[in-house]
């Protein structure tokens, strides 16, 4: 009976061994989770805490590009209608022009037409200086005859008197 009960607590001491062996294992095994657990948490902390700081970021960046994009449509929209209002004005002054441009080519045909009846006149007047020019010209060497032949005649009725 003394094996027995050495060999109990033979088996009993390897129990314990095993059992205190186990309780090592399973307190590593416990500290080693504990750890990663800790490291986990921290590195969802740390990416929580960027992923926050990227959307912050983001938002910002969005945000500002969405102004910049209202400014850009607003300054387009008044470029826009500055544009349109110059051309309205530039068709306004294209039409008047037009108008006075038809204006001027009638008064130009009507000038062209007076100028022509001037020609006319003026024709028509020069062939009638030249004709009167000519007539006096006629009338005057008629004259002279005229005169230089009474002359004549005065002068044989003085040298017959005589």
């Amino acid at each position: 009976m003394e094996e027995l009960r050495k060999a109990s607590q033979h088996a009993q001491r390897k129990a314990k061994q095993q059992v205190s062996s186990m309780e090592h294992e399973f307190s590593l095994k416990e500290q080693g989770l504990e750890a990663r657990v800790r490291e986990l948490e921290e590195g969802s902390r740390n990416s929580t805490v960027e992923l926050n700081r990227l959307l912050t970021a983001q938002q910002k960046t969005t945000k500002r590009w969405k102004e910049e994009a209202r400014k850009l449509a607003e300054a387009f929209e008044l470029k826009l209608g500055s544009l349109k209002a110059e051309l309205v004005r530039q068709k306004q002054r294209s039409q008047e022009l037009e108008v006075q441009l038809e204006t001027d080519h009638e008064k130009l045909v009507e000038y062209e037409r007076q100028m022509a009846e001037y020609q006319e006149k003026n024709n028509r007047l020069q062939r009638r200086l030249t004709q009167a020019e000519q007539r006096a010209s006629t009338a005057s060497q008629q004259l002279s005859i005229m005169t230089s032949q009474r002359r004549k005649a005065a002068s044989m009725l003085d040298l017959e008197t005589l």
